[in-house]
């Protein structure tokens, strides 16, 4: 009788040990890690500047990625489609979209049929609004038409493709075949059988290259832009940084540091890639708002920021900052850096990138 008293407290003890411990659930069930078809997630999501976006993301097993963005009640009315493409990737519990861009889009795996929108920096939004999306019962291929960069080949009477920001290579067929982008192409090109970077428009089809084959992806070219000589996908010839999709982080305001100096944080903006809506740091508060921005204009609308008391130093900082950006009308990026002005072309602020 003593044995099984024993016996049963050192049952109840590892019992008790294993619900104290330090075992957590899985951020990703096992089933949604190691996909082997084609899923594709959609939903409805806020939207800064309109009424509604429409998201819908296809996962290619290939590790390539397709999106699409509908913007519901844009401003001036009317809707907005917009198509990008990237490489995904796994990193713990999150699933990130890399376009190629400085902040990818990331969502947090919730279940094997649902994913949630993270911030820019792979932070959970906190909110009571809706930012998930749940897997469709059917694949949506996303076709596009949508602006593609990457090295582009003549060669035995055929075109291909090598779409630079997911590696990919596609047979390219024109909609309007046009004699000068092979003469462009001839002419351009560093030997025979050598790529010359592109840019195009065009979309995605299913299609046969030769007869008895099997179907794969074609890229039917619907407007031929421009070929870039002497340029690749690492070096395409574009800016550093560009003005969306960066974390800028304010160097100096109305020409002066000593405020952002003696200040123990400081102010920085982030522009969305997706969207038109703003997103930083006062120096003591979050800020958000809207931008429009055209090839040197600027301007910054509907800023609000959180409540926080900001004595002293960075009350000040605040007020600059913000007094700053209610005037900006225009901008200009050198290097990593990015410069402000007002509508009297007179240097408002200086922001540097990372």
């Amino acid at each position: 009788m003593r044995h099984a008293a024993v016996f049963l407290s050192f049952l109840i003890l590892i019992f008790i040990s294993g619900c104290q411990g330090k075992y957590t659930k899985p951020d990703v069930p096992p089933a949604v890690r190691k996909p082997s078809e084609n899923i594709t997630y959609a939903g409805s999501i806020p939207c800064a500047d309109c009424r509604l976006q429409k998201l819908t993301v296809t996962l290619f097993k290939n590790k390539t990625f397709r999106l699409k963005r509908v913007s519901i009640g844009v401003q001036g009315g009317g809707n907005k489609i917009e198509y990008d493409l990237g490489r995904w990737y796994r990193k713990g519990g999150r699933l990130v979209l890399d376009n190629g861009k400085k902040w990818p889009l990331q969502f947090r795996y919730v279940s094997g049929k649902e994913i949630r929108m993270l911030d820019q920096r792979g932070n959970d939004i906190v909110s009571k609004l809706d930012y998930s999306l749940r897997k469709a019962s059917f694949v949506d291929m996303l076709s596009g038409p949508l602006t593609m960069k990457g090295m582009f080949l003549y060669m035995a009477d055929a075109y291909t493709f090598r779409e630079c920001r997911t590696g990919k290579k596609y047979p390219l067929v024109f909609e309007r075949p046009d004699a000068s982008v092979e003469r462009q192409y001839l002419s351009l090109r560093p030997g025979a059988g050598k790529p010359v970077l592109a840019t195009l428009r065009g979309r995605f089809v299913m299609r046969r290259p030769e007869k008895g084959a099997a179907p794969r992806e074609h890229i039917i070219v619907q407007k031929f832009k421009r070929f870039w000589p002497g340029g690749t996908c690492k070096n395409s010839g574009s800016p550093a940084v560009t003005l969306a999709g960066t974390y800028w982080r304010v160097i100096s305001i109305a020409g002066g540091t000593a405020v952002l100096n003696k200040s123990g944080k400081v102010p920085n903006l982030v522009l969305s890639s997706y969207d038109d809506s703003i997103k930083g740091f006062t120096g003591c508060n979050s800020l958000m708002g809207s931008y429009a921005k055209g090839s040197a204009a600027l301007s910054f609308s509907k800023l609000a920021t959180t409540r926080m008391a900001c004595p002293g130093k960075s009350g000040k900082t605040e007020q600059q900052f913000l007094t700053a950006l209610k005037q900006v009308s225009g901008w200009k990026i050198t290097g990593k850096t990015l410069e402000l002005f007002d509508k009297r072309n007179r240097l408002l602020m200086r922001l540097k990138a990372g």
